[in-house]
Parts: structure tokens; sequence; C-alpha cells
């Protein structure tokens, strides 16, 4: 039996420079989004406490593990504020450069599909406050397009159409394996598993707080 929790979230939103929303997305974009949720769903155990960054419009993870885990924050400029279950919750909240929790407040945190829309230095502001919101020995699971990607994104945007040109536009960086170490070592994590799927086009990373 699930215990509810006090989600204490009064978030301020901002409003400009607003990056790509998730709400238009066409039905091949919503199974990979699907395929994309199906390999993350292993690192969620029972009680976790996690936050989904960027977790979209739909806020597929919340909504698939809100029976599973102890505790869930989904913050996105593109969802509105709303209430999944007690102990769950989805705020509108678009990220500048300080997150609107106290320290070490999740054991995980879910980045899926996200800094690929981000400006470097903002992924920089980002994953110095991912570093403060984590407990220790906590976890960050990213997935993100890798370079190869960026060719398969693009063909099925620009030239087949079959996915949202939009979202692929909006893309800022495509991260490969050296990148995300790079963002590891800076911010004192330690990558626990890399690999690729998706035939090379995506990549999870989970990295783990030393």
């Amino acid at each position: 039996m699930l215990k509810a929790y006090s989600l204490d979230l009064n978030i301020n939103v901002l409003v400009d420079d607003i990056p790509m929303g998730t709400k238009n997305f066409n039905i091949l974009d919503k199974v990979i989004s699907w395929m994309r949720l199906g390999k993350v769903l292993p690192y969620i155990q029972e009680n976790d406490e996690i936050l989904d960054f960027g977790c979209g419009s739909q806020a597929y993870l919340l909504t698939h593990v809100k029976d599973k885990i102890k505790k869930g924050v989904g913050i996105d400029y593109d969802s509105p504020t709303r209430t999944i279950a007690p102990h769950v919750a989805v705020r509108h909240f678009l990220f500048k450069d300080k997150l609107p929790f106290t320290d070490r407040s999740f054991n995980k945190i879910f980045l899926l599909a996200v800094i690929e829309h981000l400006e470097p230095f903002v992924v920089s502001k980002l994953f110095h406050e991912l570093g403060r919101v984590l407990k220790p020995n906590g976890k960050i699971v990213v997935t993100t397009p890798t370079p190869f990607g960026k060719i398969i994104l693009e063909f099925l945007a620009f030239t087949l159409g079959v996915i949202s040109k939009e979202e692929v536009g909006d893309h800022k960086k495509y991260y490969n394996k050296r990148d995300l170490e790079l963002v590891a070592r800076n911010y004192g994590f330690m990558i626990e598993l890399y690999h690729t799927f998706q035939f090379g086009g995506n990549s999870i990373c989970v990295l783990r707080k030393s």
C-alpha cells in the first residue's frame, strides 16, 4: 500500500525562450517515445523518489510507474500543472538556472529526450542543479539521440516528413559517449552504463552521483 505524500511544489513559471513542445506529436513520434520508455523502466524500483525533468505534456513515465514509486515529480514548460496520484504530480515549469527543490530531494532523475533540446551552457547549469537535488549515490538516467541519429531523424523529418520537423529542428546538440563522459566528470558523476539502441540512433546513459 503506497503512502500519500504531500508535494510542496509552488513553482514560479518562466515563459520566455521556450523550446519545442510535445503536444503535437504524431503517431510515429509517440511510438518512438514508448520505445524509449521501455528502455528506462528497468531502472525504476519500488519506493524510488523520482524527478522526471522535461516530462512532456503526456508525462508517459510518471503515469506508467505511479503505482510503483514512493514519490514522483515531473516538470515541463509544455505541461499543465496537475496531480496524477496523491504522491505524483506534474508542474508547469521552465528551467533557467535553478531547480525548485531542496537539496537531496530525489534518488533517481530522468532526462528522456531532453538535453538535445537545450543549449550546452544550459545543460551545464542543469547538471550542476541535478547534482544538488540528487541524493548521495543517486542516479540520473539520460536518453538522447547520437550523432548518427541526427542523420536518421533529419531524413525521417525533413525528407519523408513522417516525424515532427519542429521537434527535430529544435535539437541543439547530438551527444556521443565522450560528450556524456565529459558532462559526468565535470559535475561529479560516474557513468555506470552506456549503450545505443534504435540501430545506433539513440542512446541511454546511467550516471551515478559519486
